[in-house]
């Protein structure tokens, strides 16, 4: 097809979805991508914690980076034609869309927004994986256990 793009529908479910990281001690002789004898059943990844470490510390780099292009890119679907004569109008209309469309920067600030979403998910899920989110808050319940005891009415003081 010359000329003609065909816009694919983008799946509606997050691809991780029922996927689980699972993060493994040291890999025993034989371990590895064979999924030796740490390795759980079922669909999912297997990580030793110094490659989720690796992974989650990439997955925040991209989500960074991607977190100042979202506002950018929504900026470009508003732009407006330099003159009001059919050439510009025309070309505009392919760029920002008409209502009818969304043009090429709609559907460029769509796939922007989707890596976002996509890259907070992952950092998300290796967070929990790695039992960041899950040991900050039990130190937090620790700590304030700590500070006031249930059995002590006296507050910080």
């Amino acid at each position: 097809m010359r000329g003609n793009a065909v816009a694919l529908p983008a799946p509606e479910s997050n691809w991780l979805t029922g996927l689980n990281f699972t993060i493994t001690g040291d890999q025993p002789a034989g371990g590895g991508a064979s999924g030796g004898a740490g390795a759980p059943a079922g669909p999912g990844f297997s990580l030793s914690p110094d490659e989720a470490r690796s992974m989650l510390t990439t997955a925040k780099r991209v989500r960074d980076q991607l977190r100042p292009m979202v506002p950018k890119a929504e900026t470009l679907t508003h732009l407006t034609s330099p003159a009001d004569e059919p050439g510009s109008n025309g070309y505009n209309k392919l760029l920002v869309g008409d209502g009818q469309s969304q043009g090429a920067f709609g559907s460029g600030s769509d796939q922007v927004k989707k890596e976002y979403a996509y890259a907070s998910e992952l950092v998300s899920r290796l967070e929990q994986a790695l039992g960041i989110i899950e040991t900050a808050d039990g130190q937090a319940g620790t700590d304030i256990k700590t500070v006031a005891p249930e059995n002590q009415d006296k507050g910080f003081a």
